[in-house]
């Protein structure tokens, strides 16, 4: 009976686990980069969004690059937050870099900082 308490426990706590992780994961699926874009185009700033920053040397799968009042903005777009972990160890200096869901901001702009922030 004992047992049978035990892995009635033990199943319980990882179908917990599953539901908790999937739910946030698709948290993460409802941002895309054009929701950034258009976010960012929202508050007056010109993107262009066939204007892409320099992606080879990261696990990037996308992005965009633009300006806000003369700064470089970039937005990186990860297939997996494991991806945005394993550049952040590679890259120490992104470890400051605001993240939201799969993807990352470079830029020190307040104002950019801001808008991606607010992004939902």
């Amino acid at each position: 009976m004992k047992k049978s308490l035990g892995l009635l426990a033990l199943l319980m706590l990882f179908l917990v686990a599953v539901v908790g992780c999937g739910s946030a994961e698709s948290e993460n699926k409802d941002l895309t980069l054009d929701k950034f874009i258009k976010a960012y185009q929202d508050e007056g700033v010109e993107v262009d969004p066939e204007e892409k920053p320099k992606l080879q040397s990261t696990e990037a799968i996308d992005g965009v690059l633009f300006y806000v009042d003369k700064q470089k903005v970039a937005i990186y777009e990860y297939e997996s937050s494991k991806d945005i972990e394993g550049e952040i160890a590679i890259f120490d200096v992104m470890k400051d870099w605001p993240r939201n869901g799969l993807f990352i901001l470079e830029t020190k702009n307040d104002k950019a900082i801001q808008i991606f922030e607010n992004v939902k």
